[in-house]
């Protein structure tokens, strides 16, 4: 079926019709692939623009009223009876937008508007519509314009203004600054490897909608609506038949793993599988396919309640997560026990803080012991996962899935052991309160806003977060030494930069920007800071020299522990490293540590880019003899020609002011091991775990401590679970597990720890 402007496809029985609206410079071809994936019911309408496809003897239209107009006209012949979902691909999600401005005020009923990988109307100024012909002001003639797409098939360089130019000058006269919000449902997709238009840009569309709204996740690049376009239509109509309730419905395709990123009241989030190229496997049987506020079984029970908070999808995306459901259900758990609880919200809609409190018993009570964990996780995209991130699955042993390790293994060891006790009718000489917080990862309102707003909701003694580690022996079995984290490390990010000069991509050059940014990254790749345990790591590997039954690795630890001079700590220093069985571990342990995370060039087909750059974070011990300014200027004697080194701080701070505020974090002292409650993890360890060495340790990586170490808190960081090698590499990559019987074993220390701060009848 063909009328002006659409090619409609199976429309006789549909009542359904997602109308797409192609990317700059695109035909039809871009959504070649849609048919098939459509769900039942569903019609596929393509906007044909003038100037392409079938219509390429037409003359093109650069004007967005224009093409709005046109566009809502053809919709009013075909939309009667229909439900109408407005598809827009980048460039084309502002010509969806325009289009249903102009049909709801026709009175034309539109579903939802849906805007994937494209910039919001806010980004669009105007002013550069008279652009020359020839194109030479193509690439910075639209402020915010995503990156093109050639439309398939022959090329049309015999047109008198080609698709691409015309989209272009479309985009270049278009100012939506004061574009009104629309009364329509919005779905923001943004696709998770794309370098063109980030999240942050999708997520602004989020201020055009005032009817249900939602920012989602499709793993892929800019093109992700041809590589996966099943995930993306899955976003765009995964509710379609759910009355309402905002879950998938039986007609609905079957939807793609993705991370809710926002939502509004009306929306459900929901564990969803996945489809589409580079998605992760399905669940096996038994896997959760949605949430629930509930818990069914044994609160006492570790493994149940860490699957149970698995399949609470808390991925934090960097502005906060949604945790109100995953509270609404630790609030049951812990009401049911007789135990008072009490949530406190954010300015973020629906993330929450959860608090537990058990109240202490006798006449001369201590100040509270603190149970923090978080609640938010980070998101599970990138890279394939072999299972459903979020279906707590358990196989050979193992539990896996998002925050299985980091931290809702923990969490669960934590309220277990806690309503063990409470089960047992156990008093305690103190308050034990359990703080779920929900912005740990990423996001402003987490422990230190919770404690500057509320700060008479809290007073902590100690607090027990997440950190040390138990490790075994070489034989992979038997435990061998148990640490409790007194300190974190200090992360500072860097951002490298690389310039040459643009050019077009017939005429590449050696120097150019990606290149000289490839060779410094080689060179600042190799770089390694040397051996300078701070005092807690000596303790600790003093302890793991008496630990391990390996001679040689004992050996090469005390070589460093004893060693004189930088030379000789830095050669055993790297033999600890290559003999241990964690070894990124213990060179995190031992040395400042570069970790690189990001790359970005490139912002049309057809440029050599002129500026390439990458982004990494370096991590600092505290008492560890490196000064941020010094390893700063370190770096950037390794740099080469065209490459310069950035440090990167808060908004409108300085260098200097970042290096102050880095060694300001690194003078904050070590929690006090002279506390009952670090005497009594002591005890717990030799209780549950006969024969392993106890020890206190720096922790590698950073939690919610500083508040509180700030204020002279003792704050002690435990993962209480048997783990190695492969499950430390896990934290924050894929398929991320934990052990079930080592979970189960840790929260028996949790429990004796407890113990040993009952009141005795």
């Amino acid at each position: 079926m063909r009328v002006p402007w659409l090619s409609i496809h199976n429309a006789e029985s549909a009542d359904t019709l997602a109308v797409c609206f192609p990317p700059a410079g695109a035909d039809g071809s871009a959504f070649a692939g849609w048919r098939e994936a459509l769900p039942e019911g569903t019609a596929l309408a393509v906007v044909t623009p003038p100037g392409r496809g079938s219509r390429a003897d037409e003359r093109p239209v650069t004007d967005m009223a224009k093409y709005a107009d046109a566009v809502a006209a053809a919709l009013r012949a075909v939309a009667a009876r229909r439900r109408l979902v407005l598809i827009g691909v980048g460039l084309g999600a502002l010509s969806a937008y325009e289009t249903c401005r102009r049909l709801l005020d026709a009175g034309v009923p539109v579903a939802r508007l849906c805007a994937v990988a494209g910039r919001a109307p806010g980004e669009f100024h105007g002013g550069a519509g008279a652009m020359p012909a020839d194109g030479a002001a193509v690439p910075t003639a639209a402020p915010g314009a995503t990156d093109p797409e050639p439309p398939a098939g022959p090329g049309r360089a015999d047109a008198p203004l080609s698709p691409l130019l015309a989209d272009l000058r479309l985009i270049g006269g278009y100012d939506g600054r004061r574009a009104p919000a629309l009364a329509v449902g919005l779905r923001a997709v943004w696709a998770t490897c794309d370098t063109r238009v980030p999240r942050a840009a999708v997520r602004a569309w989020t201020d055009w909608s005032t009817g249900d709204r939602a920012v989602l996740g499709v793993e892929g690049g800019h093109d992700v609506h041809r590589a996966c376009p099943a995930a993306v239509i899955s976003a765009c109509l995964d509710d379609r038949g759910a009355d309402g309730s905002g879950l998938v419905g039986s007609r609905a395709p079957r939807p793609s793993r993705r991370v809710v990123l926002g939502a509004g009241a009306t929306v459900a989030v929901g564990t969803v599988l996945s489809t589409g190229a580079g998605a992760a496997a399905a669940p096996r049987a038994g896997a959760a396919s949605a949430s629930s506020d509930s818990f069914d079984g044994d609160p006492t029970d570790p493994v149940a309640l860490a699957v149970a908070m698995i399949r609470q999808n808390t991925a934090n995306p960097g502005d906060g997560a949604v945790t109100l459901p995953y509270a609404r259900m630790l609030q049951g758990v812990f009401e049911a026990a007789g135990v008072p609880t009490e949530m406190v919200p954010t300015p973020k809609e629906d993330n929450v803080h959860f608090f537990a409190r058990v109240p202490g018993s006798g006449p001369a009570q201590k100040k509270p012991l603190l149970f923090l964990g978080h609640s938010d996780v980070v998101p599970a995209i990138g890279d394939a996962w072999t299972v459903e991130p979020f279906a707590g699955h358990i196989e050979d042993g193992k539990l896996y899935g998002r925050g299985a390790l980091d931290m809702k293994g923990v969490n669960a060891a934590f309220a277990a052991a806690l309503l063990r006790h409470v089960r047992e009718g156990a008093r305690f000489d103190r308050e034990i309160v359990f703080w779920s917080d929900c912005d740990e990862e990423q996001g402003p309102h987490g422990v230190r806003w919770f404690l500057s707003e509320h700060p008479d909701k809290i007073d902590p003694g100690v607090v027990l977060t997440e950190g040390g580690w138990l490790l075994n022996q070489r034989d992979g079995t038997t435990p061998m030494i148990a640490s409790l984290t007194c300190n974190d490390r200090r992360f500072m990010g860097l951002r490298l930069e690389a310039t040459s000069y643009a050019t077009h991509t017939s005429k590449p050059f050696a120097g150019q920007a990606v290149i000289r940014l490839g060779k410094a990254l080689e060179r600042l790749g190799a770089w390694r800071a040397h051996i300078r345990p701070n005092a807690l790591s000596r303790q600790y590997f003093a302890e793991l020299a008496q630990a391990t039954t390996d001679p040689v690795f004992a050996s090469a630890v005390r070589r460093m522990l004893d060693a004189r001079t930088e030379r000789e700590r830095d050669r055993a220093g790297d033999d600890v490293i290559r003999l241990s069985r964690t070894p990124e571990l213990h060179n995190a342990m031992l040395r400042t540590t570069a970790a690189f995370t990001a790359t970005s060039a490139g912002y049309y087909i057809s440029i050599v880019p002129g500026t390439a750059t990458a982004d990494f974070r370096l991590a600092f011990h505290p008492g560890g003899g490196d000064d941020p300014g010094r390893v700063v200027a370190e770096l950037r004697t390794l740099l080469g020609e065209g490459a310069t080194l950035r440090v990167v701080g808060n908004p409108g701070e300085t260098e200097q002011q970042t290096l102050d505020r880095a060694r300001y974090y690194l003078s904050i002292p070590d929690s006090t091991t002279d506390t009952d409650v670090f005497r009594a993890w002591e005890e717990a360890v030799r209780e549950s775990h006969p024969g392993v060495r106890a020890s206190a340790c720096q922790f590698e990586a950073v939690t919610s401590a500083v508040p509180f170490r700030e204020r002279g808190i003792p704050v002690y960081g435990i993962y209480p679970f048997a783990a190695n090698r492969d499950m430390i590499k896990r934290m924050h990559g894929t398929d991320e597990h934990i052990g079930v019987a080592a979970l189960r074993q840790g929260t028996e220390t949790i429990y004796q720890l407890l113990a040993r701060l009952r009141v005795r009848s």
